[in-house]
């Protein structure tokens, strides 16, 4: 499975592995780079993790080899919902249907869209953004 974490942008960002919470995905530290005008983690940052945290919950969901396939991030949407400040980290979220819809359709197609949500949490574990990102993924041609 790919390291999302070692994609340049999030090692660009800060992007790291969440080892102290259930279920956690990823998160951000609590360090003054991320911050806004206002003290609070910064808007872009908040949806640079869930962004990546998408990527890693597909990779750790899709039961398909990744070495045949081609995912593209299509659409992303995020609400904010309170301030963030210190730690946050992602958490991902999805409806098994959904999963078992993409599969039916990849099976038929080579080829499917899979939605599913992300949620970033402060270090107090209250809910700071909703996030929900739709996949396109592929078989590769040249396999």
């Amino acid at each position: 499975m790919m390291d999302v974490t070692e994609l340049p942008f999030n090692r660009f960002v800060g992007v790291q592995k969440c080892t102290d919470r259930a279920n956690g995905i990823f998160q951000l530290p609590g360090l003054s780079q991320y911050l806004n005008h206002l003290g609070t983690v910064h808007a872009s940052a908040l949806f640079a993790l869930a962004e990546a945290s998408s990527g890693q919950f597909l990779a750790q969901h899709l039961v398909l080899d990744p070495n045949t396939i081609i995912p593209v991030l299509r659409r992303g949407d995020i609400k904010y919902r309170k301030p963030a400040m210190g730690v946050v980290y992602s958490k991902g979220t999805f409806e098994p249907d959904d999963w078992d819809h993409f599969h039916e359709t990849f099976d038929r197609k080579r080829r499917a869209l899979i939605s599913f949500g992300i949620e970033i949490l402060n270090q107090d574990d209250v809910t700071v953004a909703l996030a929900s990102y739709e996949w396109f993924i592929a078989e590769r041609k040249d396999h």
